[in-house]
């Protein structure tokens, strides 16, 4: 059985046995905001969940499993657009590699203080528009993943970020050869970016009813990386978090695919256990 269909059931059952959603949620272990949202039909509960609601409701709980079973086709539709999940996680990829390449040259600029010799200007250059490309590419990801799943918070920020990566790009090739201007727009990035990987964690943490608490660490992570960055002192530091954050989002990404396209078990039971 699927929401709001399975909310709808949950609600009646309640009600037929008198009980109040406080009451409800102190047999079953649960918050009230869950019930909630679990009868408004904005979220599907886990299997245990259900079973726990469904065992203090005096329901049988294979009758809910054996619909959901029945009811497992899942929409072409979906599928087409869940494909480009796997596209971008691939990109991900190889935007996670080059970012590595992209941090040799920065440290070396925001060491030195010096310009990119002529020679090696066209490979910053390429390196950089590799990285706004890629980047754009993994992130659309995610803002195709925002619709499949909806999440406005995710869907805002994915795109915000994507343009702010433009941006930054721009800037960079820009002041390469201006030690001084390069060095004020690594600032002002630093403040950007910590802004909206805060904005994209918190939407990220919004999909834990769907992908459990690995969705969960990924958002933590994500927001952690974020203050670093706007606290400008941290935000070397703060490299280090943000590096383990974009490979649980490369992860996650995938997962994302897997369970969408019904290639994994169900995503409510991707908890951080499943990780690797």
């Amino acid at each position: 059985m699927k929401q709001p269909e399975l909310g709808q059931k949950i609600l009646e059952l309640r009600k037929a046995k008198g009980l109040t959603q406080e009451e409800l949620v102190e047999l079953c272990n649960i918050n009230v905001r869950t019930i909630q949202r679990i009868e408004a039909g904005e979220v599907t509960p886990r299997s245990y969940t259900i079973k726990s609601i469904l065992e203090v409701l005096g329901y049988d709980f294979k009758e809910i499993q054996h619909t959901t079973e029945e009811n497992a086709v899942i929409n072409p539709e979906t599928i087409g657009k869940a494909a480009f999940l796997k596209i971008a996680f691939f990109v991900g990829i190889v935007y996670f590699l080059l970012a590595f390449v992209e941090g040799i040259f920065d440290y070396g600029l925001w060491e030195a203080g010096e310009t990119v010799s002529a020679e090696a200007a066209p490979w910053y250059i390429a390196v950089k528009i590799g990285i706004m490309l890629t980047f754009g590419v993994f992130t659309f990801g995610y803002y195709r993943l925002s619709i499949i799943k909806p999440n406005v918070i995710v869907k805002a920020a994915s795109i915000l970020l994507i343009i702010a990566t433009c941006f930054g790009v721009a800037a960079d090739i820009y002041g390469f050869n201006n030690a001084s201007v390069w060095q004020s727009v690594q600032f002002s990035k630093a403040i950007l970016f910590g802004a909206l990987y805060i904005v994209f964690g918190l939407g990220l943490i919004r999909y834990q009813t769907e992908f459990g608490s690995f969705a969960l660490v990924t958002g933590i992570l994500s927001i952690i990386s974020g203050i670093a960055f706007l606290s400008i002192i941290l935000a070397i530091p703060g490299l280090f978090v943000f590096t383990i954050f974009e490979i649980l989002q490369l992860v996650l990404l995938y997962k994302a695919y897997e369970s969408i396209t019904g290639k994994s078990p169900s995503p409510k039971n991707m908890d951080i256990h499943a990780f690797g």
